[in-house]
């Protein structure tokens, strides 16, 4: 049995030549550290190690919220309140074990309230946060970066209010072992990642609420009047997002044990867009990738790791990151695509293979 091998439309994919990038950035790593994708088994710790290990632990977070921000921009919408709202899950989370912060100032291995109210409470709140953001789009019709914007500025401030201006640390180990912890041999940070985007993937593929997310985000006015509840669909990604955004609060004040709200999720709206962008989501809306976004925050976390075996200054890293998202973008573009496509059809005259 024959069949065509589409070179064409392969290429024209940008997920394809978001995958292309990472491969040529691992072959850089290589040549300049071949132990670069080395993995060992530390029989005392029983947990994998290597720098493959650490760029998928480390790009939890961001993986986790580039899941909801996929949805939002399929819906030609953003959320720039992501970041906040990671600030806000840790400072309550905090608060919560901590409550005694001003009697008791010395950390210890216990919590206050209950533990499943320090999980709890975060993931409802940013859950709500969400909701929020949802209604002034869904229902007041603002657009997504102005309404988002108010959280954005208001999240971190009622991240300093619930913890009194403080940043409370903990040594409490269930809680540790949210981000520090391992199971299967893996950090927990993975896991969690992994359960995220296989749950958001069999949600969004195996029911119809990818279709409709994708045809709100073509044609929102089309979408309503063929029937579908565009406003709910709407409200539904963007708490969501919240959610999600709240995980990851979750993880990274686990994983510092500590809130800090000045500094937790600062940039992670950025990052999550580029994420997004890279991996092939459109910003005017339709079409998504969950795979694709995900392969766009590892070639984040990887470009990061990489400057670092380079001894780039920590202040130049953006810039230099910027550069190679900027190369990775420019591939992307549809006339790169197109140009490619065309070299590639010549060259693959007949496109045949064996099955």
């Amino acid at each position: 049995m024959k069949r065509k091998l589409n070179w064409e439309s392969i290429v024209r994919s940008k997920v394809f030549w978001a995958v292309v990038a990472e491969a040529l950035i691992l072959l850089i790593a290589v040549i300049v550290r071949p132990d670069f994708l080395k993995i060992e088994y530390n029989e005392v710790t029983g947990m994998l190690y290597g720098v493959p290990i650490d760029i998928l632990n480390r790009s939890a977070e961001i993986i986790i919220i580039a899941m909801g921000m996929t949805l939002v921009i399929a819906l030609g919408g953003t959320d720039l309140s992501v970041g906040a709202l990671v600030a806000v899950s840790g400072a309550l989370a905090l608060k919560f074990l901590r409550w005694d912060v001003l009697i008791y100032n010395t950390p210890g291995n216990y919590t206050v309230m209950p533990f499943y109210l320090v999980i709890l409470v975060p993931l409802v709140a940013c859950t709500l946060m969400g909701a929020f953001n949802g209604l002034l789009i869904s229902r007041l019709k603002l657009q997504p970066i102005i309404a988002t914007l108010i959280l954005m500025v208001a999240g971190r401030g009622i991240a300093q209010i619930a913890t009194n201006g403080k940043q409370f640390t903990t040594m409490y180990t269930p809680y540790q072992f949210i981000a520090q912890g391992h199971v299967l041999w893996l950090p927990l940070p993975i896991i969690i990642a992994a359960v995220v985007l296989i749950s958001i993937a069999l949600f969004t593929r195996k029911t119809s609420f990818g279709m409709f997310v994708e045809s709100v985000g073509v044609n929102p006015n089309a979408s309503r009047v063929s029937g579908l509840k565009s406003n709910r669909i709407i409200m539904i990604a963007y708490m969501l997002t919240g959610f999600l955004s709240g995980i990851a609060g979750l993880i990274y004040s686990s994983r510092i044990s500590s809130c800090d709200s000045n500094n937790a999720g600062v940039n992670n709206e950025m990052d999550a867009i580029l994420a997004v962008v890279i991996g092939g989501t459109s910003m005017s809306g339709g079409k998504f990738s969950l795979a694709g976004t995900v392969v766009g925050a590892l070639i984040m976390r990887t470009i990061i790791t990489l400057v670092y075996f380079f001894g780039i200054v920590s202040e130049a890293i953006l810039a230099f990151e910027a550069v190679i998202i900027a190369v990775v973008i420019v591939l992307q573009s549809e006339p790169v695509r197109k140009a490619m496509a065309k070299r590639g059809h010549k060259k693959v005259t007949g496109g045949v293979v064996r099955a």
